[in-house]
């Protein structure tokens, strides 16, 4: 016989539960017996609940009135009746659960142990298949746990040594008219500037446009080096000529 098949937890003071102490003062120790008459009971069963019309039967079994055990079964919450039908413990369920799951762990684990001692390859391969899927659930799930904490961070925030670049946005005429003001250019030199870049699609050369900013004060640079002074005015280079 099997002694784990019959086993459960039990609280040494479980005599002290103010539901049990309502109960052995109305029906003295033998309404304590019955109470673990019944959760023994309910353990032997498959599915841990057990028929009340069954009660009567229980009694006489273990010598006691149907009246008795059917008071402790409904009177102190000691267990739970679903449709006058059937009754069980949800401590005993929540005790059950915990230890089913512990005994399946350490049955795999003996199976696992005693395949690699006789090098059973077809017994470890499913066990350690079971054990990479649980591990790989836990891996995608601090992944996930991550790329959420990540998603948290401004977008240009410094990540290993270098700052992510964010998508170019063309800027307002008016933006732009602004910012040629403060680099000493004309709002004609911010005119042909805009009208430019916006003809090539935003490109400086050959690559999409990073920075505008940096490419207008590259226009205004350009522009003094080749001044109508040094060039025939029909030959005058255009300063974005230079940046193509």
């Amino acid at each position: 016989m099997n002694k784990d098949c019959y086993y459960f937890t039990h609280d040494s003071n479980a005599k002290d539960d103010p539901k049990c102490v309502l109960m052995i003062e109305q029906l003295g120790m033998e309404g304590y017996g019955i109470y673990w008459m019944l959760v023994e009971t309910l353990r032997d069963q498959p599915d841990y609940t057990y028929p009340v019309a069954n009660i009567p039967a229980l009694a006489r079994r273990y010598n006691t009135s149907a009246e008795k055990v059917r008071t402790v079964v409904y009177n102190y919450e000691l267990f739970t009746v679903k449709d006058d039908r059937i009754f069980f413990s949800e401590s005993l369920n929540r005790r059950m659960q915990a230890f089913n799951e512990k005994r399946a762990k350490r049955s795999e684990a003996g199976r696992l142990g005693m395949a690699r001692r006789w090098g059973d390859n077809n017994a470890i391969t499913p066990l350690l298949q079971k054990d990479s899927a649980v591990i790989t659930s836990k891996v995608k799930e601090s992944k996930i746990k991550k790329l959420s904490n990540d998603s948290k961070e401004s977008a240009d925030e410094p990540r290993n040594g270098t700052a992510k670049r964010t998508a170019f946005v063309v800027p307002e005429i008016e933006t732009v008219k602004d910012f040629f003001l403060t680099i000493h250019g004309t709002e004609t030199d911010a005119e042909c500037f805009y009208d430019h870049f916006t003809a090539n699609g935003w490109r400086a050369g050959k690559n999409p446009m990073r920075d505008w900013k940096a490419a207008a004060r590259n226009w205004i640079r350009r522009k003094h080096e080749f001044s109508s002074a040094n060039t025939p005015s029909h030959e005058t280079q255009r300063p974005y000529e230079l940046l193509d």
